[in-house]
């Protein structure tokens, strides 16, 4: 499956998700989308040098209900660039929250409880750490 998140919400030199985040959700919740319908391993990548993969990443297992330290600690593994990642998720959080967020922008509940089923306990590989 391949994600939606374009070069269309690439991140700044400063490594800020704030353009991606004000005018380019319906891009994140896709992604997220492919991520509730897949099935199997998850594999999560950015194109090129671009690193969406962090907050596509976070993004999915909040949705999920993944506590927000474990969701953080996770996502930043993808990450170069920690501190953009954390603002871009007090972003989301000053629009209304990961949900609200995510729903405004197309992700259906449908969606959220796929994500809840894929990520639910250890049998999901997310507490053993296998996701990367």
């Amino acid at each position: 499956m391949t994600s939606p998140v374009t070069d269309s919400g690439h991140i700044g030199a400063d490594g800020a998700y704030a353009d991606l985040i004000a005018h380019n959700g319906h891009l994140l919740a896709g992604a997220v989308a492919v991520i509730a319908a897949g099935e199997g391993p998850l594999v999560v990548h950015g194109p090129g040098a671009e690193h969406h993969t962090s907050l596509v990443l976070a993004l999915a297992f909040l949705a999920a209900g993944v506590p927000d330290d474990e969701a953080v600690a996770a996502a930043l593994t993808a990450e170069p660039h920690p501190a953009a990642l954390r603002q871009a998720l007090a972003d989301v959080a000053a629009l209304g929250g990961v949900e609200p967020y995510l729903l405004r922008n197309g992700l259906t509940v449908t969606h959220f409880l796929a994500l809840r089923e894929r990520f639910a306990g250890d049998d999901a590989g997310f507490a053993a750490g296998d996701v990367s």
